[in-house]
């Protein structure tokens, strides 16, 4: 299996995990966040909603949305949500369509590199590789704050 395939699979797996984990944040408590700090599970779903489209965009060679250019830092892109059903809709399209463009590179640009809008210049494997790692570091985040609550339930 080819890097582009591999890692479509991934980000699908990846995003059911996440996916499952967020549909089992009781709404009352998709706000919350320790001590008032950090983010909450519904902050944190607008934010990999709107990372999985930036990936997209720049994996298919585009730019990144109006909303991701005014970010003043990676940190801060998201995709709003007016409500937490939607937070995890857009968290379900998002995670699609990052797969789709992640599975559509051909091989001969495997070996290219390409700017990044904050600067830097990355290989188009780490392109296609870092977004996997960036769901799964979330999908943790929400796991845990699941944790802080007292729900223990796995979703796997």
């Amino acid at each position: 299996m080819k890097l582009p395939q591999l890692e479509s699979r991934r980000v699908q797996a990846i995003m059911e995990l996440c996916s499952n984990a967020a549909q089992g944040v009781p709404t009352d408590k998709s706000q919350w966040k320790p001590e008032g700090l950090g983010k909450s599970v519904h902050e944190i779903l607008e934010h990999l909603a709107g990372a999985n489209h930036g990936f997209a965009a720049l994996i298919r060679g585009g730019a990144l949305s109006e909303t991701a250019k005014k970010s003043v830092d990676r940190q801060s892109i998201k995709n709003p949500a007016a409500s937490y059903p939607h937070a995890v809709e857009a968290l379900r399209e998002s995670g699609q369509a990052l797969a789709e463009a992640i599975a559509s590179v051909p091989d001969e640009q495997l070996r290219q590199e390409r700017p990044m809008p904050w600067g830097e210049t990355w290989a188009v494997t780490r392109l296609l590789t870092a977004p996997s790692a960036h769901i799964a570091y979330h999908w943790g985040q929400i796991c845990y704050l699941q944790t802080l609550w007292g729900d223990q339930e796995d979703r796997f």
